[in-house]
């Protein structure tokens, strides 16, 4: 996402912060922007160089269709840029709830924009101030020209000038290894933000520099936790998440779905903004809430409602009685918490939502 960081504002500028123990030593040092490596990987630019474009290209290819790369092509389509994803795998955004993913491609294309799933760029190359992307999708190779290439595959950690080795600290290609309570291979050194690879968010970064900080002075008493971390990528539409996704719940659990339609709402239709939806996932059994996927306005707001309910533990059906402000985005969440209790067989709910039809 772009708001990857480490856990300050300075992400882009490595640092080594001793903690107030001469033998305790926290690092922070963040990551970058990785590129792929195929032949003119260098004709390509990341999002760190969108501040210093000085024209709007006229068409831009992006390669990556995970959240950064959503989120760079949605705001230079924004702009007025004709835009291509090029995505390896079989959707955008491969890591989330696969009804956000199916949802954000329709969406993307009905903007116009060219999504290019299941597809692999090989090479690029110059070509009369352009650049040449040849790509291959299955069998079929093809060729594409845009004004500018974005590379969104990854987000290394920035490792190359820490004599890690010397210090006896081990690192995974891209990220340094630490167990729960942050610290390295080297009990003394404790790695927090980018650098260990773990989450990659603000908030978790933040988090993570005041645990790494305790346990430094305090020794190890305080485990890093990322059961309930919502997040939110703004592109347009946007899109929220915490916790499981439906296919990761149905591993381990009997789940039951909910999912609440912006167009049964007043706020999302008086706005002009009824394309969403708020969708749960709950266990049958204990009734706990496992995750919540949602897309369009205000989405990253929404799922902060449902992740600060994983947090303190309260079941579908008392979600579904939370009285929420009227009219307001966030009703979806008590919505579909409502549709999911109803499928349970559980409280005492009414069908408060528009749909006509048969039952779910």
């Amino acid at each position: 996402m772009l708001s990857r960081t480490d856990c300050s504002t300075t992400a882009r500028r490595f640092r080594l912060a001793r903690s107030w123990s001469a033998d305790r030593i926290i690092l922070a040092v963040g990551g970058h922007a990785g590129r792929l490596q195929v032949p003119g990987a260098d004709l390509a630019l990341t999002y760190e160089d969108i501040p210093y474009l000085d024209f709007l290209p006229d068409h831009v290819a992006v390669v990556g269709g995970a959240d950064t790369g959503c989120q760079i092509a949605s705001i230079l389509a924004d702009l007025g840029s004709a835009v291509t994803v090029f995505e390896a795998g079989p959707a955008l955004v491969p890591a989330a709830d696969l009804s956000v993913s199916a949802e954000l491609g329709r969406a993307f294309r009905a903007r116009g924009m060219n999504v290019r799933t299941g597809t692999l760029v090989e090479k690029l190359g110059a070509d009369a101030g352009a650049i040449r992307i040849d790509y291959r999708s299955g069998p079929a190779a093809g060729q594409l020209v845009a004004d500018a290439v974005f590379f969104a595959v990854g987000w290394p950690a920035n490792l190359s000038h820490l004599a890690l080795d010397a210090a006896g600290v081990h690192a995974e290609p891209g990220a340094i290894i630490v167990d729960d309570y942050l610290r390295t291979s080297a009990g003394h050194v404790f790695a927090a933000g980018d650098v260990n690879g773990r989450s990659m968010l603000v908030q978790t970064a933040r988090m993570e520099g005041r645990i790494a900080a305790t346990n430094a002075i305090l020794g190890p008493t305080r485990r890093a936790s990322y059961d309930v971390v919502p997040s939110g990528s703004f592109t347009d539409p946007e899109y929220g998440r915490v916790g499981l996704t439906e296919t990761e719940a149905a591993r381990h659990h009997d789940t039951v779905i909910g999912i609440a339609y912006y167009d049964d709402l007043l706020r999302p239709v008086a706005d002009g903004r009824s394309e969403g939806f708020c969708k749960l996932i709950a266990d049958r059994r204990s009734h706990a809430i496992l995750g919540a996927h949602v897309l369009g306005e205000y989405s990253a707001e929404t799922v902060q409602t449902v992740a600060a309910c994983m947090a303190a533990g309260m079941t579908v059906e008392q979600v579904a009685e939370l009285q929420l402000a009227f009219p307001t985005f966030t009703e979806a969440v008590s919505m579909a918490a409502q549709k999911i209790c109803r499928a349970l067989g559980i409280g005492s709910f009414p069908q408060v939502w528009s749909y006509l039809g048969p039952e779910d």
